[in-house]
């Protein structure tokens, strides 16, 4: 199931935007009685409701949900890009000179959208009389929607201004810290997870609300990725104590990648996404009446187009592919029977006996060997790409947090305790287990070997590195001139530069509406 979201033409409510009807109605300086506004919209039950469903509608736009892909897989070393909209192409490369392009300004704008809309739910909604329960979730809801904006804020862009009541068009808030950024988060996230429902709570239209359960994982993920390893392990211990009774591992890796599992017994919290309507020239209609909820991302990372000659037009854009780096990874250690990593065949596509692309092999479709494909969160297992896809994006699941607090136990010196843990999610892809008797050095490029093979695509890479602090332009490789699909390393980090490129550009537009002295631009850029 997904979330029911009736979408009223909310930009009417969320943006008080004028209609041809009102400008006719100000000629004789006369209102509109039937505009909906801030003032008259939040009066009833129904109404906080639409609120905060609003809010979740914010969090499918392509905006946020495609460009995403792109700053946290297509910069790390698991991605690259060949597309041919040069800009784009040159994101992976950490090269960005127009500081407004669509990519950045689009994610910055509508992840600050987003939080002006949870402001106004935790705001407004307080003055409605309705049900206690639910108005204390719906604002608890809000809460953890806004935190996850922030999270992305401050991983790409570090220091940004903290926006927590409604402002006005001529509000001019100032740039907090990094650290100030994380204490918001922190706030948020623990005020969420105290009145949120429980994922069992949840049940029909309502199945895949932000739960109790995901703001206790995220929590822990913010605590990680600021390593304080003993504030997220007690997070992460909180969730694991509920195996199995409340959560488990889904007994195949694939499960966790199809419309047919969402929601499921291994996730946190999700994105809902649903394959059904409103595209126009291509692209999807969000945020309106009638609104689609679909994922773009079988359209942008599936099999290129061009691969398919007509009428078997099934592909996708293909601009963003997985680096041969990363099919090395998966093919370093075989499995108990003496196999690949199973994790591997619905992770990507590459050149090897038995590979299909849509029925094909590669020597059919004379696709080149070094060229290789996303096949997780796509339709790969559809008879065509079809471009657009409903899987819900996992944002976190069960085998995740068992890698994080195996890697929070670790750096607290309690490598022997870490250890199982890792090995529960090799278990299931039939790994063998990992030696008991590692040491900690030994066991941490073990397990930051492990995040890359069960996590791969999954925006979760870049954040990795940056925490371990490996981020470089050693990461080149030996060979920096050949291209990523073909050099054994990530050959775009030649690029990168230390103290510059772990972020993005604020976009200029920001800079120069708040004003001088209100925002500084990042270092570097």
């Amino acid at each position: 199931m997904k979330i029911h979201k009736v979408l009223l033409s909310l930009s009417l409510t969320f943006g008080l935007c004028i209609t041809a009807c009102e400008k006719e109605e100000n000629l004789l300086n006369k209102s509109n009685p039937n505009a909906q506004t801030q003032g008259n919209f939040w009066k009833t039950e129904a109404d906080a409701i639409n609120g905060i469903n609003a809010t979740y509608a914010n969090m499918q736009n392509r905006t946020i949900t495609l460009w995403e892909i792109f700053h946290y897989d297509m910069r790390s070393d698991e991605g690259y890009s060949q597309s041919p909209w040069t800009e784009l192409a040159n994101v992976g490369k950490f090269i960005i000179n127009d500081y407004n392009i669509a990519f950045v300004r689009e994610m910055y704008t509508d992840v600050y959208r987003t939080i002006y809309r949870s402001n106004q739910v935790i705001t407004l909604v307080p003055n409605i009389q309705m049900d206690d329960k639910l108005k204390s979730r719906i604002l608890a809801e809000a809460k953890f929607i806004r935190a996850h904006m922030y999270f992305k804020l401050v991983t790409l862009w570090g220091g940004v201004p903290i926006i927590t009541t409604i402002q006005l068009p001529t509000d001019r808030p100032q740039q907090a810290t990094e650290a100030e950024v994380w204490a918001q988060i922190e706030k948020d996230f623990t005020e969420a997870k105290a009145d949120l429902w429980t994922k069992a709570e949840y049940t029909g239209n309502n199945v895949g609300r932000v739960s109790k359960e995901g703001a206790t994982a995220y929590l822990g993920r913010v605590f990680l990725q600021q390593k304080k390893y003993t504030e997220a392990a007690a997070q992460f211990k909180e969730i694991i104590d509920m195996v199995p009774a409340k959560f488990d591992l889904m007994p195949e890796f694939k499960d966790n990648f199809t419309e047919e599992f969402e929601n499921n017994k291994e996730s946190l919290f999700e994105i809902q996404f649903a394959n059904n309507n409103g595209k126009v020239s291509g692209f999807p209609i969000y945020d309106a009446a009638g609104g689609d909820e679909t994922s773009e991302r079988a359209q942008f990372f599936g099999v290129r187009t061009s691969d398919f000659p007509a009428p078997e037009v099934v592909g996708g854009w293909c601009d963003g592919q997985p680096t041969k780096w990363l099919l090395n990874q998966f093919l370093i250690e075989k499995d108990k029977d003496g196999n690949v990593d199973p994790r591997l065949q619905y992770t990507l596509y590459y050149k090897h006996p038995g590979e299909l692309l849509f029925g094909k092999t590669y020597e059919e479709r004379k696709i080149d060997e070094n060229q290789r494909f996303w096949k997780k969160y796509t339709n790969y297992f559809k008879s065509t790409e079809g471009y657009f896809s409903g899987i819900n994006t996992r944002d976190l699941r069960l085998a995740d947090i068992y890698l994080m607090y195996a890697e929070a136990l670790n750096e607290l010196g309690r490598t022997a305790e870490a250890i199982p843990f890792a090995n529960r999610v090799r278990e299931r892809s039939n790994m063998n287990p990992l030696d008991i008797g590692l040491g900690q050095v030994a066991f941490r490029e073990r397990l930051r070997h492990d995040r890359v093979l069960e996590l791969a695509g999954e925006s979760k890479r870049f954040l990795d590195m940056k925490r371990y602090g490996i981020l470089g332009p050693e990461l080149a490789g030996p060979t920096p001139d050949l291209p990523a699909n073909v050099a054994d390393f990530d050959t775009e980090f030649k690029n990168f530069v230390k103290g510059k490129s772990e972020y993005l550009p604020i976009p200029l537009y920001e800079i120069d509406a708040l004003g001088a002295g209100k925002i500084k631009q990042n270092p570097g850029y």
